[in-house]
């Protein structure tokens, strides 16, 4: 991710994910158990996570009066999560028109546009608040520090290294350190799991939400029964063909 200054919409978006934590009753610092869970159970969307065209991150499409996220399920756990936040930030900030459709580099946040600048603020908020980083390492954090950090918060390291910068909480010193240390041989030493969500159990792709099984729209989405002229345009727009 690239590391600038907070702008307007970034502070935006992160401001929108402290008042979603708050009105989906989550707490305010705290892990998120399950971030599927939170956004097909507690906000109610529906989500697909897929096998997509190459370059492509997620997108979220218009669906009657709801938003149908999507995932790129070939990319790491860590990113399919910040792209799940990513795409919830454009639904609860309420960017309005047609389907968006995010490409890696934009959720890795090379981009200047204002709904894009707010998604990633959102999702990087959403995911790990300030408010759980002030105060937590009493000096500057190790190498070791930011990837604990990372494993606790489901996240990825060079993500949370980020949320570190972007809070002013790490030195320049500490950034090199973190970026001269072998980042896999340091996961293996101290011992740290992947994150034990459901995202990290999906076995098998498509996956799509319980919402949306035994639904045509479900069938769509798995290519077992025609889709209508919008939502045709958007899976040809998404998916990778099968195999």
């Amino acid at each position: 991710m690239l590391e600038r200054l907070p702008s307007l919409h970034s502070n935006r978006g992160a401001k929108r994910a402290r008042e979603a934590r708050a009105a989906l009753g989550l707490d305010l610092g705290a892990p998120l158990s399950c971030l599927l869970d939170v956004v097909e159970d507690v906000v109610g969307l529906p989500v697909v996570i897929a096998t997509l065209l190459d370059g492509l991150a997620g997108a979220c499409v218009p669906l009657g009066p709801t938003r149908l996220l999507f995932v790129n399920g070939t990319e790491p756990r860590v990113r399919q999560r910040f792209t799940l936040a990513h795409e919830l930030g454009h639904h609860w900030c309420g960017h309005d028109g047609g389907m968006v459709i995010d490409t890696i580099e934009t959720v890795a946040g090379k981009t200047t546009t204002p709904y894009e600048n707010e998604a990633n603020a959102f999702a990087a908020e959403f995911l790990i608040p300030k408010v759980a980083l002030t105060g937590r390492f009493a000096g500057d954090p190790t190498p070791d520090d930011v990837l604990t950090l990372a494993a606790e918060y489901g996240t990825s390291g060079v993500m949370t290294h980020f949320r570190l910068r972007q809070c002013g909480l790490i030195t320049e010193a500490a950034s090199a350190a973190f970026h001269a240390a072998d980042h896999g041989a340091a996961w293996e030493r101290l011992g740290l799991a992947g994150y034990p969500d459901r995202i990290a159990r999906i076995a098998q792709l498509p996956y799509l939400s319980p919402r949306l099984e035994s639904t045509h729209l479900g069938a769509a989405v798995r290519g077992d029964a025609a889709a209508d002229s919008r939502l045709a345009v958007a899976l040809a727009r998404l998916l990778a063909p099968s195999s």
